[in-house]
């Protein structure tokens, strides 16, 4: 396999990854949102991976039949952008800033404070338990996170993404796509599985 043809494969399995954690999310609930660097990011790490392991005779499916090697490198990355996130106190606003222009800047209606947030598009999917609570965002040290805006709402999901005001605009555009209904509900309740006969 040659590292073309790793780095495509490798792209294949994290968007067939991504799209089988989300539809996970459906049935047990959201976990980390990753934004495209990141999965870029990822399909690169992965083609290196399955390119080692081409050197050894492994092939793609050698790893398929013994690990999640996909899920492992976007674990691996979330772990990474959704921690230990050091940043200065001018690093921190001007990504925290630059968010919130970037909302803005898409229509969407901005409170910022403590947490960032945004509030429902009229035709876009509904949040809370009325339907009507927006969503806020954060930067800390475990990274970027969304959540519904209530006190009663669960906890918050972390969105893979840097720490940076490139991170602050892939974070924004993410929000304009949940808001928007053309990204998952990340907050929609798990699926009811139904009982096999």
């Amino acid at each position: 396999m040659s590292e073309t043809t790793a780095l495509d494969a490798a792209k294949i399995d994290i968007r067939r990854w991504t799209s089988e954690v989300q539809s996970a999310r459906a049935l047990h609930g959201s976990r980390v949102l990753y934004t495209p660097s990141v999965l870029a990011e990822a399909a690169e790490l992965l083609g290196k991976l399955y390119t080692a392991g081409q050197e050894h005779h492994i092939g793609r499916e050698d790893w398929a039949a013994v690990t999640g090697l996909p899920m492992g490198v976007l674990d691996a990355l979330a772990a990474r952008y959704c921690s230990r996130v050091e940043l200065t106190g001018t690093e921190r606003h001007a990504a925290r800033d630059t968010l919130i222009g970037e909302l803005s800047a898409k229509g969407l209606t901005v409170q910022p404070g403590a947490r960032i947030v945004v509030e429902p598009l009229p035709d876009g999917p509904r949040f809370g338990y009325r339907g009507q609570a927006p969503v806020s965002l954060a930067l800390t040290s475990d990274g970027w996170d969304i959540r519904v805006d209530e006190v009663a709402s669960a906890g918050p999901h972390p969105i893979a993404a840097p720490a940076t005001e490139d991170g602050a605009r892939e974070v924004a555009e993410l929000v304009r796509k949940i808001l928007s209904g053309e990204a998952p509900n990340p907050f929609a309740a798990p699926a009811v599985k139904e009982a096999s006969a």
